[in-house]
């Protein structure tokens, strides 16, 4: 993730006694994951200490920086649904709300100093997407059937037994197969492969898996 600063936005407000307070606030322009956002300078200071929290709290690994990465691509998603579109500049309560969602890396809440205008741990649980895909890390030919398996949290080699079953039965288990095949995307990045499984994407769950090849 990198930054520039953007512009100063000056605010202007008038008291009760009439008077004029003028108050300037930063904001400064970020990619995360692949995606440019306009972030408020002190969102943009506790994404940062989130992240390198995170960073700290990750098991030494060589696929760190892909966990990174799909965090990166994870949190971009989050403010992209937030912010719409509409070129709004990301605040301070859109950030705790996804520091809330994610979590760091063993589950639990981020600890780091809270900000006054909200907090990590108040943000709504997230309902886990469950979709299927082909599960190519455990696949014997298209990752059919382990994606069979993973989807419905069933032994792998009974749902091959049942699809040669069909086949020799009256091969119908062959045709399924090859529409599934067909139809079913790939499980590539963690979140798809937690996606498969009905897992929630928090990085406990993510750090399990590597991207595919």
């Amino acid at each position: 993730m990198y930054c520039k600063v953007l512009k100063i936005l000056y605010i202007f407000a008038v008291t009760n006694n009439c008077s004029i307070d003028i108050a300037m606030k930063k904001t400064v322009s970020a990619a995360i994951g692949s995606t440019n956002f306009v972030i408020d300078e002190d969102a943009y200071s506790r994404l940062d200490s989130y992240l390198a929290a995170f960073r700290a709290h990750l098991t030494p690994s060589p696929d760190n920086g892909e966990v990174i990465s799909d965090l990166e691509n994870r949190i971009a998603e989050l403010l992209s649904a937030q912010t719409r579109g509409e070129g709004r500049a990301v605040n301070i309560e859109m950030i705790e709300d996804v520091i809330g969602r994610i979590g760091m890396p063993d589950g639990s809440a981020f600890t780091g100093t809270a900000s006054s205008t909200g907090s990590a741990t108040g943000a709504p649980e997230e309902i886990p997407v469950h979709k299927f895909y082909r599960d190519v890390d455990h696949r014997s030919i298209g990752g059919v059937c382990s994606g069979i398996a993973a989807y419905f949290n069933l032994d792998v080699t009974l749902v091959r037994v049942l699809f040669v079953v069909l086949f020799l039965c009256a091969s119908s288990g062959f045709w399924i197969y090859v529409v599934l095949w067909i139809i079913a995307p790939k499980a590539i990045t963690p979140t798809e492969k937690c996606e498969l499984r009905g897992w929630p994407p928090t990085y406990e769950n993510l750090s399990k898996f590597t991207v595919s090849r």
